[in-house]
Formats: structure tokens, sequence, C-alpha cells
């Protein structure tokens, strides 16, 4: 591609912004509505390509093509001012793009050659960060590759994360696009579990988020010299508060906790560190920082009334009230039953869409008009939830697997206990891909020794789930 050219009959390509090894962003105009725009597109021919040979090449060329593809659907996915919003995707001769917002402002890397951040300025260039990595840890999806290079100030100070081109999502039976024996994330800024090939979890961009940080605070990273990748899995960081003695001490000891070896050592998410950095960034009707910040990341906080958050992503149509009952609609169990058998189908298909989204919308209404102990609305719950997972959306899952999990009082029905069972297994299964290895493993214990009281297809489906937790648990390295 060259500039000039207008890709889709629509995006004429402006001005090279930058290239990777797998893709070139370009600035391009809107010709529909005469706005900027930012268009990735995916390098088919690479040095790396022609250096090997036409079935390495070939392979590497469907991992590639798998992990933009990949990125296209996450950022569909995802809705934070610090997250550049998904608008268009394509091909051009053979080409697969993405059309992004375009994001005018200064990368952090050159903001750091520029200015000495005060904790202050840190800080809130930390709470952008870690409120953008939540947003992508709620999918759940690993970023794994933050760094300054990809961190861009807005001209309204806006800190935005960008590149998810080897983000992983966590969801179970998701394809790997790493090539095996190698990892994935950038010098100096990949925690010691990714440099050893072990489990990522969301705690994995923690790390790196630990890595920038320190930097911010210090005006150098934690590590550098030679034998990075050994630093980062043995070395023990110098604390910030030895380079530079005004940074508070919470700040500093938040660093420290985020450059923990061990994940579990971390903290909790990156909520959890957005509401320590907090603390110590500016508050609404603070002043600018002096001297003046060109652009300012304090802005947003300071000012946050100026900014608007592009609304959440809606997980279900409303239900549209109709004349016949303020508030609700009438539900056909027919209608209802046809639903089911359609959310079914694509649970059957390997990819839940639309029948299983319309099926979570009407669920709320079915369990108001016949009761959340009627079988049908029971079926229909296990449906939604297995969809649910299936399709990644493991926070969505986990409320409609406890639903399932609620017991009539009383009920001695194997149907009522297969439920139970069903969505407890099935709520701490989908809190795995968080790291959260502990309820799946006492879940499926729990089942297990109940199990015995189960007959029928309803025994072998919770057979089968105990056995794919259980490898999966395995695979992380659990240990009972």
């Amino acid at each position: 591609m060259k500039k000039d050219e207008v890709l889709g009959g629509r995006y004429k390509l402006l001005r090279h912004l930058g290239s990777g090894g797998m893709a070139v962003v370009w600035q391009a105009e809107d010709l529909q509505n005469g706005g900027l725009v930012a268009v990735k597109c995916l390098r088919t021919r690479s040095e790396l390509l022609d250096s090997l040979d036409e079935d390495e090449a070939h392979s590497e060329l469907l991992r590639m093509r798998g992990r933009f593809r990949r990125e296209g659907s996450l950022l569909g996915r995802l809705r934070n001012r610090s997250i550049p919003e998904l608008y268009d995707q394509g091909a051009h001769a053979s080409e697969p793009y993405l059309v992004m917002r375009y994001v005018a402002g200064k990368p952090l890397h050159l903001f750091l050659d520029q200015y000495t951040p005060t904790n202050e300025v840190s800080a809130a260039i930390g709470v952008q960060i870690a409120e953008a990595l939540a947003c992508a840890h709620d999918l759940p999806v690993v970023h794994r590759d933050l760094k300054p290079y990809n961190l861009i100030i807005d001209e309204n100070g806006v800190v935005v994360l960008i590149d998810f081109g080897i983000a992983k999502p966590l969801w179970p039976g998701v394809t790997d696009y790493t090539q095996h024996g190698s990892t994935v994330g950038s010098r100096g800024y990949e925690a010691p579990e990714q440099i050893l090939e072990r489990q990522i979890t969301p705690k994995t961009d923690l790390y790196a988020l630990g890595c920038v940080l320190y930097h911010l605070l210090t005006g150098h990273p934690p590590f550098s010299g030679d034998g990075l990748k050994h630093q980062h899995v043995h070395a023990e960081p110098i604390p910030p508060t030895c380079h530079v003695g005004h940074i508070p001490a919470e700040l500093g000891e938040l660093v420290l906790k985020l450059l923990a070896k061990e994940p579990e050592d971390r903290p909790e998410c990156a909520r959890t560190v957005a509401e320590v950095l907090r603390r110590h960034a500016p508050r609404p009707g603070d002043a600018a920082p002096s001297p003046r910040l060109e652009p300012d990341p304090t802005r947003p906080l300071r000012l946050p009334d100026e900014y608007d958050l592009p609304a959440e992503p809606a997980t279900t149509a409303p239900v549209k009230p109709s004349g016949k009952r303020r508030g609700s609609v009438f539900l056909s169990r027919r209608m209802f039953q046809e639903v089911v058998a359609e959310a079914e189908a694509e649970i059957e298909s390997g990819d839940p869409a639309s029948a299983v989204d319309k099926l979570v919308e009407l669920l709320p209404a079915a369990r108001r008009d016949w009761g959340i102990f009627d079988p049908r609305v029971r079926a229909a719950l296990r449906v939604a939830a297995n969809g649910m997972r299936i399709a990644g959306r493991c926070k969505e899952a986990i409320a409609l697997y406890e639903a399932l999990a609620v017991r009539a009082e009383g009920s001695g029905s194997p149907d009522d206990l297969a439920d139970y069972l069903e969505g407890t297994l099935g709520a701490a299964e989908c809190r795995i891909p968080f790291g959260d290895l502990l309820p799946a493993a006492a879940a499926r214990a729990v089942v297990l020794g109940k199990l015995a009281r189960i007959t029928g297809p309803r025994a072998r489906v919770l057979e089968e789930r105990c056995r794919e937790v259980g490898i999966e648990l395995e695979e992380l390295g659990f240990e009972a």
C-alpha cells in the first residue's frame, strides 16, 4: 500500500505513521465524512517471511492473519476512552486492514524525553493506563505488550493504549497464534512468566505497568543493560525511593508489588492499582501542573466534566415494554422455546451469537413471568450460560451460572441438584481466565463428590465438564 491509495472506496492514505513486524499504520482521510482515521494494514510481505521456506512462510502468514483478525474482533468489543475504537475493517488487494480512531498526540517515550513527571503527573498517567487495562481484563484479554512506545498522550491529555496485535484472550478454547518456543512481549517490559513461557494472566500486564510506573517516577526502567531477561526473572528491583527520595511510600510500595516475580504476589487487579494511584493524582478542580505540559495528562482527572467516556457496549438490547403490562412484555412460551433451540444450534456450531444474545435478553422476563424454578427457565439458563462461556464473555456467564446454582428450599430433585452442580462448576470455571484457580478446583471436588446422585445425560455432561476443568487446571500447573 502506498500514499494516496483509497481503501474500500473510502479511506485515502495520507501519511505513514509507523510499522512493526506485523503491520503498518497510516493516517488516512475518511472521504465519506472528511475526518482523519488510523488505518492498520497487515504486512503480508516482509523480511521474516522471505527468510522462511514455503511451508514455514505459509504457517507464519496464517498466524499473522489470525492475530490480525483477532485484534479487530477485540477492538470491536472494547469501550474505553483510553483504547482506540474500531470503526471499520476490510481488505485491499487481498491484504486486510483495520480502521480505528486516529490518536493525535505524543507517545509516552517522547513525553519522557521532554519532561520529568512529578509524582502527581506520574499517578495521573498510571490511573489512565490501569483503567484501560481493567477494561481489557474484563473480557478477559491480556495486552501482553504494554510499554511507553504503545502509550500515546493525546492532544486532550488522555493516555491511550494502542496496538492490541499480540493481545491474548483468556477464554476457554481460544486459538494460540504464538509459535512454540517463542516469547511474546517487548524486551525490558516482559513479566517473568512471559520469559519462562508460563501461564499468562491479567497480572502479566500489571508487571509491565509496574515497569512503566517505575520509569515515570524515577526517570529510568527498573532494569537495564545486559542480561535483561535474567534480571526480570531473578533480580530484585531497587526500591524507587532509593533513586528519588520524595516519592510517597505508598507509591513506592505499589510499584514493588507490581514488580513481584510471582503473579499471586502482585495486586489483585488493575482497578485496585487505579484506586491507589488516584490517591496521589490530581483531583477535580486542582490547578494545572507548573511548568505547563503539552499535552497535559492530568487534565482528564482535573476537568472530568470536559471528557465523555464512550458508552459501554450493551451486552443485550433492552426489552421494550408493551401496552399489556407496565414495564414488561408478554412472553410467548413457544417463541421462547424457539429462541432456546436457535441458541442451542449456535452453541453446537461453536459460534454463539445473536440467538444466545436474544435468549439472555429474554431471560429476565421469563424468570419474572414463570419463576426461576420453572424447568424451561432452568434449561434456558444452562443454554445461555454455556453460550456466554463459549463466546468468551466470562463475566456475563458467571452471573447466569450463579442464577442456575440457586436451589429451591428443601428440594431433593436430582435435576435441581444437577443444576446446582453445573452452575457452581460453571461459575468457578469462568474465573480461571482471571487467574483464580482455587474456586474451580473446589467446585470440581464438590461435583465429583455428588456425581453418584445424578444419572443419565446430566451425569455424563457433569463428568465431562469435570474432566475438562481438571485438564485445564493441570495445564496451568495447579496442584491440589
